[in-house]
């Protein structure tokens, strides 16, 4: 009996030794975590999206901490940026906001096709086996994959099978830009309302003869760009919006094959094309 309770109380006493060892323990190598962490992550969207650069939310707001950026949510946008600069005690960066933008516009309609396809209703999957239906070997593929990998819902297919971007949802997050096997998809400074709509590299002739809508390296539009900011790069027209202020109206214009996707028309960009026109008939 005496063994036994000698036992029990040695295996108590052992018991609050090592207790009081892993607390002193846990104190002494406690990783601090700083708490502006939890706060950054209170202001942001929590869509772990990766447009910022990091695996997610919680990696971005360590980085912060650590001494990055804080404008690089592109679903937070300004707001976010604004709070966060306020949780670091720094000055907010203004970044302009943009919005994916497509550069394809041969749909069902404009595009001919070449084969049926009945594989996998995946673009990034009929682009690696078959090549899809697209007789555009560079055209969008209409599967939709990137509408099912936006994380906002700003995606919907057409019924021209072509992807329809709503810049209200749209956070300029990037996933469209990346699971597109195509790279037909481009983040666009939202206060730029005119892109190429083809990403053929294709010959003339080529792109003519699939394509009702496609780029026929014609340079139509750089020799006739008032702001000299269109230049032929291989088979297509590479726009500088710095240099033109976004006013790629007159380039539009005369462009044959409306291979330019003009969301709107400005006051001073009307006024462009309208002096532009002018000269002409002088």
């Amino acid at each position: 009996m005496t063994i036994v309770l000698t036992a029990v109380i040695a295996m108590v006493v052992l018991g609050i030794l090592f207790g009081v060892g892993l607390a002193l323990a846990s104190k002494a190598f406690a990783v601090q975590t700083d708490e502006r962490i939890e706060e950054i992550l209170d202001v942001l969207p929590g869509a772990n999206c990766g447009a910022c650069g990091y695996g997610g939310c919680r990696a971005y707001a360590e980085a912060v901490v650590d001494g990055e950026k804080v404008s690089l949510c592109t679903a937070g946008a300004q707001e976010a940026a604004d709070m966060i600069a306020e949780i670091m005690g720094v000055e907010a960066e203004t970044a302009a906001p943009r919005r994916a933008v497509v550069h394809c516009q041969g749909g069902i309609s404009n595009c001919e096709r070449r084969a049926d396809y009945e594989g996998e209703q995946d673009c990034r999957a009929a682009h690696i086996t078959s090549g899809g239906p697209k007789a555009c070997v560079y055209g969008c593929l209409g599967f939709g994959t990137c509408a099912d990998a936006c994380p906002f819902g700003a995606i919907t297919m057409s019924e021209q099978r072509l992807p329809v971007i709503d810049p209200d949802k749209c956070t300029a997050c990037g996933v469209c830009v990346r699971v597109c096997p195509r790279d037909l998809i481009s983040l666009l400074d939202m206060r730029y309302k005119i892109y190429l709509g083809c990403s053929s590299r294709d010959s003339g002739k080529a792109v003519k003869s699939v394509c009702s809508v496609g780029c026929i390296t014609c340079g139509a539009c750089a020799k006739k760009d008032p702001n000299g900011a269109v230049t032929m790069e291989g088979a297509l027209p590479m726009l500088d919006y710095e240099k033109a202020g976004g006013d790629f109206t007159v380039a539009a214009e005369v462009c044959p094959m409306n291979s330019y996707v003009l969301e709107a028309q400005p006051e001073p960009v009307a006024a462009a094309a309208s002096q532009q026109q002018a000269q002409e008939a002088g």
